[in-house]
This record gives C-alpha cells, structure tokens and sequence, in this order.
C-alpha cells in the first residue's frame, strides 16, 4: 500500500513537472520580455516601420507634398502656418477653371454681379479674390451661393499650410520629408541588411560544409574585402557613373538609380560578417550527429545544407540582421551627408542633414531633426539585436 502510494506521488509530480515545460518559442519569448530595453527598441522600429508604409496616407491627409517648393515661407519655425505665393495661387485656380469651367463661371460672374470685389475683366475675377487678404477673401466668399462654393472653399484652404516641424530652405515642409526620408532610409538599411544575410548564408554554409579549396577560396575573398576600408571604397564607388559601365541601365533605371546604386554599393560590402558567423556555425554542425544520419540515409549536400543546416544558423544571423540594419542606415546617411548616396529632391535622413550642414546656425531644427531619427533607429536596432541574442542564446536560456 505504501509502494503504491509513493508510486502515485511520483505519476503526480513527473505530470506537474511536464506541466511546467514550456514549447522553445514561449521561453525564447519570456526571456526577450526581460529585456526592457530591446522591447522599447522594437516598439520604436514598428513606429517607425508604420510611418514609413502609411507616408502616401499622411500626404493624403495633410495635404503635404515633400517636394513642394515655397520661397516665400523659408525657415519657418516649428508650428507655424505659411501662406501659398501668388503663383502657386493663380496655378490652382487656372486648374479648377481648366477642370470645372462651368461652375468656374458661375462663381466668377456672382462675384461680378454683387459686386463684391473690383475687378476689370470678368474672366479674371476669381484671380483677383485670391489675391486678396486671406480676412477680405474668406469674407467674400462667404458671401457666395453658388453651388461650387464648396469646391473653392477647398481651393483656398489649401493656400494656408500649417508646418508642425517648420521648413527648410527651399520652404518645403519637413514633417513629410521626414517621413518620406524614413521610408528610403529604413528601407534602405533593410533591403540591405537582408540581402547581405542571405549572400552571407549561401557563401557561410557552402564554405564551411565543403571544406578544403572551396573553404579557403571563399575564405580568402571574405578576408580580402574585410580587409579593405570601407568607407573610403563606398566613397569611390559610389561616385561611378553608371553610364560609363557597360550594361548597367539595363538593370538600373534612371528613376531608381539612387536607391539601386546605393542598396548594391551597401550589399557589396556588407555580406562578408554574416558569412564568417554562418561559416563557424556550420564548422561546429557538419560533425553532429543529425548530419551523419542525412548522410548515411542517402541526402545530397544541397538538401543537408537547405534542409538541415540553414534552420540551426538562423537564429544568429537573425542577430546579425538587425545589427546589420543600424549600420546600413548609418552608411547610407554617411553617403548621403556627403553627396554620394540619395540625391535630391528625393528625400532622406543623409541628405537632410547634407542639405542642414550650411544652415545650422540659422536653422538648426533642419540638422537635429534627421539626426534624432537616425540616433532613435539604430539605437533601437542594435538593443533589438542584443536581446534577440540573449533570448536566442542556449547558455542563457532558464528552462
């Protein structure tokens, strides 16, 4: 009776302890938790990320274009409201007159016929309103009955744009070049970091399965390029022209050349760490046991190296990806800053920063702006890929 009773205890206490098992992704989960500070840094990438995928919204609801010019409104001082110039004014109405010539009329010969305004040719009356004081010309038309009214209310309102982070220098409002710089920008360091980790995967596990003169062939290159100042090499490269290397255009555009050139300069010179971390990865694998049985029961190298191998290597080099990004980031606005990477009007963190350098004292919102953007980013980056690396880490992992 006893035995039985002892032997029950045990069946209670062995289910009580395979209650408390957690599946890998839920421990991997609680100790990324831990970190507070990897937490943050990823709730501030998916800030930035939902910035960058919704720019063509908040253009829409702002009205803002990132690339409209005013002179007349240069500088502008956070939160503050700039006034359209006269051409940018009779630009919009020649194109709702061109567009809705027959309400354009209508509004045009009420405004002549109650004589709110003077004016010497009818057909210019609309011209002449808008031209008036912005008071003077929202009293007049608030006088209108004409059924368009609404759509000249909307004309006019687009003439008043309120700057939540002022202008630059060309009077273009940097609220939305900031979150147009942030798609390129982030969308840059991320295209690159993900096409370095792949090219650094494929040469990784290639080198470091086969061994012997592929090992050393591989080997070599990698240290080649390591070795080479990188800075100074984007530099040169990326002032070469593209219409001087054969073939070039028929794979870059010159819409997207920038971006391109940028993304194949980065990735050139980005793929060598993941593979030297891939490379030592596998050396450690290839003699496990998992691998001897693929081996014995017939798989071919490729389906080790795919089906085997690429699993168990994923998760450093998910480390290195997001290390990678903060450095992508940081040698795209080094390029930009300098001249060499994104070119106007299109716009980016780098080249905002470029575009501050003369204008810091006058100006200096125009410098620490992009700069705030780049310093929140990489630092979130690089505490999201400090915990994913003890989150990831066998030795610190409490089952």
């Amino acid at each position: 009776m006893t035995t039985a009773v002892i032997s029950n205890q045990v069946s209670q206490k062995q289910i009580s302890d395979a209650e408390k098992i957690l599946p890998m992704w839920k421990i991997i989960f609680s100790q990324f938790v831990e970190h507070r500070m990897a937490v943050a840094g990823l709730i501030i990438i998916c800030f930035y990320v939902a910035i960058a995928l919704s720019a063509p919204l908040i253009k829409k609801i702002t009205g803002l274009d990132p690339e409209k010019q005013n002179p007349l409104s240069r500088y502008q001082k956070m939160m503050t409201t700039s006034q359209a110039s006269s051409s940018q004014k009779e630009d919009a109405i020649t194109l709702f007159i061109q567009n809705q010539p027959d309400q354009a009329k209508t509004l045009q010969d009420e405004i002549v016929a109650k004589n709110l305004i003077q004016v010497v040719r009818s057909e210019d009356a609309l011209f002449d309103l808008v031209n008036k004081d912005s008071i003077e010309m929202k009293k007049v038309i608030s006088q209108l009955e004409a059924p368009a009214k609404a759509e000249l209310i909307k004309i006019t309102k687009s003439f008043e744009v309120f700057h939540l982070f002022g202008t630059d220098e060309l009077g273009r409002d940097v609220f939305i070049r900031l979150v147009y710089g942030t798609r390129v920008s982030m969308g840059v360091g991320v295209l690159v970091a993900i096409a370095s980790a792949l090219i650094g995967l494929l040469i990784g596990s290639f080198s470091g399965y086969h061994g012997g003169i592929v090992d050393t062939a591989l080997m070599r290159v990698t240290d080649a390029l390591l070795s080479l100042p990188t800075t100074p090499i984007l530099i040169v490269v990326a002032a070469v022209d593209l219409d001087k290397v054969p073939g070039a255009r028929l794979i870059v555009s010159t819409s997207n050349e920038n971006i391109m050139k940028l993304v194949v300069i980065l990735v050139l010179f980005s793929w060598m760490q993941a593979a030297r971390l891939v490379r030592a990865s596998v050396l450690s694998l290839r003699e496990r046991e998992f691998i001897l049985a693929a081996k014995t029961m017939g798989a071919k190298d490729t389906t080790i190296i795919f089906r085997h191998l690429f699993p168990n290597v994923i998760a450093p080099l998910l480390v290195s990806v997001t290390l990678g990004v903060g450095n992508s980031i940081l040698y795209e606005a080094a390029l930009s800053f300098l001249g060499l990477g994104i070119q106007p009007p299109t716009p980016s963190w780098g080249n905002m920063l470029f575009n501050a350098q003369e204008l810091i004292t006058e100006a200096p919102f125009l410098a620490i702006l992009p700069g705030l953007q780049i310093l929140f980013v990489v630092m979130s980056f690089n505490y999201l890929g400090d915990g994913l690396q003890d989150a990831i880490d066998p030795k610190a992992i409490r089952r």
